[in-house]
């Protein structure tokens, strides 16, 4: 661990050897290099998912994006006013930090409580797998009817436009009618394919005993997420959260080598797949080179949101947490509640005057827009002990049900990161929800036994 720490101290200097204003750059370079630590303790005693894809995208989207463009002042949409008062860069770094910190403190708080009910076993309830799949047979035809099914294999702008044409956008439609053509056929399909697979995986005897309905299943949600949640036509998040949490449920990592292997291609993503792949948002876009600029590019707007944020706050006030409880009520029309707030990333972009306010709001900005500083603080520190709670379900307890959330929460956390929640949540709470309804915890007459550990599970399956 002390080489690592040091390797990713020397790292962190490296980037802000630029930076002119040494309180900057002292606050800038310790959120950094908290974030990698934190990425380094999450897989050196095993991979810890969850934590981990918090503190990789943390480290690249909020810690290496601000300092280039502090290094080089340039912001996304030329808004470099932004960096001009070196008290507000300051302040919303410092408030990063605190963030970052807070999610560290609420983490390993998590780790050192044990887990209740370790030898309860998550079963699959198999009429909601057969449910689901007579719910998607009925809604996934006619949302292909409102788009067509070519239409889910372009690029996002193209799709847009013909639901456009078809007057099939949200505005159109109205939310709910919005979402079982476009939100609905997608988190079925996940909730489908992770449900049946973990069914597989509980049961697994060896391919002959198998049991057909499962295997039909699992077939039936991998189309759906093909078709609904690809990366062609869906945001980077939504592609992610679909085949990153069906990939790490069917590897299963748990080792400490598959912990830094995780940690690096995480990092990796985050500071080069990440941008490279809204290439394909626009129809006939070319792949861009990654220099400097790339990190003052809208793909990194999440430093300049928190600064407006805090701008925002101080002019009008928290808004005692109307975003959030719009979010967490996505589903009531707004014909039933005309209070109810659009995502706060639009609130924030529409302050600053940016001309398009589909924009990213960082999980501690929203906090601090809601309930200012102590709501980032505990609110950051609750997200870091659930993410510890899960992460240590999926070490020390794998076939638990929290250990079976784990690997979807663990890439849902780059989108709830990214924010708004109430852009976010909509899509990736209802797989959380049907996930518990599909599984329930099964108590065992004695302690897991060495069947529980990843090497034996493996060597069952093989």
């Amino acid at each position: 661990m002390p080489p690592l720490a040091c390797l990713a101290l020397a790292g962190v200097l490296l980037l802000t050897e630029n930076i002119a204003d040494v309180w900057v750059l002292v606050v800038a370079a310790a959120g950094a290099l908290l974030a990698l630590i934190g990425a380094i303790q999450s897989a050196s005693h095993g991979l810890r998912p969850v934590a981990a894809a918090f503190y990789t995208f943390w480290f690249a989207w909020l810690g290496v994006g601000p300092i280039v463009q502090i290094s080089i002042n340039r912001v996304a949409w030329a808004d470099s006013s932004i960096l001009s008062d070196s008290g507000r860069v300051s302040s919303a770094l410092l408030l990063s930090l605190v963030a970052v910190a807070s999610f560290w403190v609420g983490d390993r708080f998590g780790r050192n409580r044990g887990i209740r009910n370790s030898g309860a076993v998550a079963s699959t309830r198999g009429w909601v797998i057969g449910l689901l799949v007579g719910i998607l047979a009925v809604i996934a035809p006619l949302a292909i009817r409102v788009t067509g099914i070519s239409n889910y294999f372009v690029s996002r702008s193209e799709r847009a436009g013909v639901l456009g044409e078809g007057g099939n956008t949200y505005s159109d439609l109205g939310g709910p009618l919005y979402a079982v053509y476009t939100i609905l056929p997608m988190t079925i399909s996940i909730s489908i394919l992770l449900l049946a697979l973990h069914a597989i995986r509980m049961s697994w005897r060896g391919i002959r005993f198998v049991r057909g309905g499962y295997v039909f299943a699992s077939m039936i949600g991998f189309v759906g997420i093909c078709v609904f949640a690809n990366p062609l036509s869906q945001s980077r998040f939504i592609a992610l959260t679909a085949f990153g949490s069906v990939l790490l449920l069917l590897l299963q990592p748990r080792s400490t080598r598959a912990g830094f292997s995780f940690v690096a291609i995480a990092l990796f993503a985050g500071v080069l797949i990440y941008p490279l792949a809204n290439s394909f948002r626009y129809a006939g876009t070319e792949l861009r080179d990654i220099t400097a600029s790339t990190f003052a590019s809208a793909d990194f707007d999440g430093f300049q949101q928190v600064v407006t944020t805090m701008s925002y706050v101080e002019e009008h006030g928290i808004t005692w947490g109307i975003q959030g409880l719009s979010a967490a009520l996505f589903f009531v029309p707004r014909s039933v509640w005309p209070a109810k707030a659009e995502p706060a990333g639009g609130t924030i972009a529409e302050f600053a005057g940016y001309s398009f306010t589909n924009l990213s709001l960082p999980i501690h900005a929203e906090m601090y827009l809601q309930f200012g500083l102590i709501g980032v603080v505990a609110g950051m520190a609750a997200l870091g002990y659930i993410s510890s709670r899960l992460d240590t379900a999926w070490l020390h307890a794998p076939m638990s049900k929290l250990a079976v959330f784990a690997p979807y929460m663990a890439v849902v956390m780059f989108g709830i990161l990214r924010g708004p929640l109430g852009g976010q949540v909509p899509v990736y709470l209802p797989v959380l929800l049907l996930l518990a309804a599909g599984l329930r915890s099964t108590a065992t007459s004695s302690p897991p036994t060495e069947t529980w550990r990843p090497d034996a599970l493996v060597k069952a399956a093989t």
